[in-house]
């Protein structure tokens, strides 16, 4: 296997022998004898390039035109150059690392939820201006090399005191090959697919390839799972979500129970998603308000759920994951019942504006 040709193919190049060549020429020459000075040589060759970190970009083609990669792209990059000279590689994948961003997020969400200082029933919503972008509230996979027993992070280009041999704690961690880890392209292929015109089927045939590639990506059957619902296509999503539930057995996370929490709707599920990560925005909301309003909570008890409501839109404003205008369109129901129409139209008001975008951690 040419690992950059298979980088290339994943990502959709194209002309895949041209994309994979480019590639090869990037990080061609010689390097260290052992492999875990020789990704630490290939680090400093891409950052001699003038590589930086972009969370939205993996894909090859975009990687190599815009000089830049997140976790997924720089990784697959550089351990394609490993195998290439030779050297045993293999991947982490890790949900829910327990970096310095997660950290900062778990102490936010403690002053959010601060009784006397926190977010109260009479707080305001968040507003386009509002987002920082500086957390996650959401559990995040994040993909490293592994070389000899050791991690190896590919990422933090610029930062020449950052350690590469250092890796967080996670939730879950697994560990898998080159192939494995390149299918996972196929299904943030799929992913963005879901943004285009006619979004499904297009998204449907993408993740179906993703797992296909790779049977034991658990995510892609999860969102194979999601779109096949969306498409009425019932046989399909009852497949994915077993297939989902035996891709998860030994790596459950905070992920995985929401998942399939919604899959089954057993809360028990939802409760050890917020064990594992109480600062879990959509299992948050999930679970102080549009549990308790579908039960038909009303009078008193909507001012806690008009709290619990804010408190998730402001964990969302934070986010470098999540988007708080599709937070509010997509949850209308929930804020109406615990809104007046002229608060949500105010807040409404502000997005689409000019300058309404607020700061994002990632530029």
């Amino acid at each position: 296997m040419d690992p950059f040709a298979r980088f290339a193919e994943v990502s959709g190049a194209p002309d895949v022998a041209a994309c994979a060549a480019e590639a090869r020429g990037i990080v061609a020459g010689r390097l260290p004898g052992g492999a875990f000075e020789a990704a630490c040589g290939v680090r400093r060759l891409l950052a001699r390039h003038g590589f930086r970190d972009d969370a939205r970009v993996f894909a090859l083609p975009e990687l190599l035109a815009q000089r830049a990669g997140n976790c997924l792209g720089l990784t697959l990059l550089v351990g394609a150059a490993l195998i290439e000279h030779g050297h045993e590689v293999a991947f982490a994948l890790r949900v829910g690392p327990r970096d310095d961003v997660h950290d900062a997020g778990a102490e936010h969400f403690a002053r959010l939820v601060d009784p006397e200082e926190g977010v109260d029933e009479d707080s305001r919503l968040p507003e386009a201006s509002d987002r920082t972008r500086q957390f996650r509230f959401v559990p995040v996979e994040h993909a490293s090399i592994v070389l000899e027993g050791r991690p190896f992070e590919a990422t933090s280009l610029r930062d020449g005191e950052a350690d590469p041999g250092w890796a967080p704690e996670a939730e879950s961690v697994r560990v898998i090959g080159f192939a494995e880890l390149a299918a996972v392209v196929y299904s943030e292929r799929a992913k963005l697919a879901l943004r285009e015109a006619e979004p499904l089927p297009r998204a449907l045939r993408g993740f179906v390839r993703a797992v296909r590639t790779w049977p034991g990506n658990r995510e892609a059957w999860g969102e194979l799972w999601r779109v096949a619902r969306a498409a009425g296509r019932d046989r399909l999503a009852a497949h994915a979500a077993a297939r989902y539930a035996a891709a998860g057995a030994g790596c459950e996370d905070s992920l995985f129970w929401l998942t399939r929490y919604r899959m089954t709707g057993d809360e028990a599920l939802l409760e050890r998603a917020l064990a594992c990560f109480p600062e879990y925005a959509e299992a948050y909301l999930e679970r102080h308000a549009a549990i308790p309003l579908a039960r038909g909570a009303a009078g008193d008890e909507l001012g806690q759920i008009r709290r619990h409501l804010a408190i998730a839109a402001w964990m969302v404003a934070g986010s470098e994951v999540l988007e708080l205008e599709a937070l509010y369109r997509e949850r209308a129901a929930l804020f109406a019942r615990a809104f007046s129409p002229e608060e949500l139209a105010e807040v409404r008001a502000t997005f689409g504006a000019p300058g309404a975008g607020g700061g994002d951690s990632r530029t």
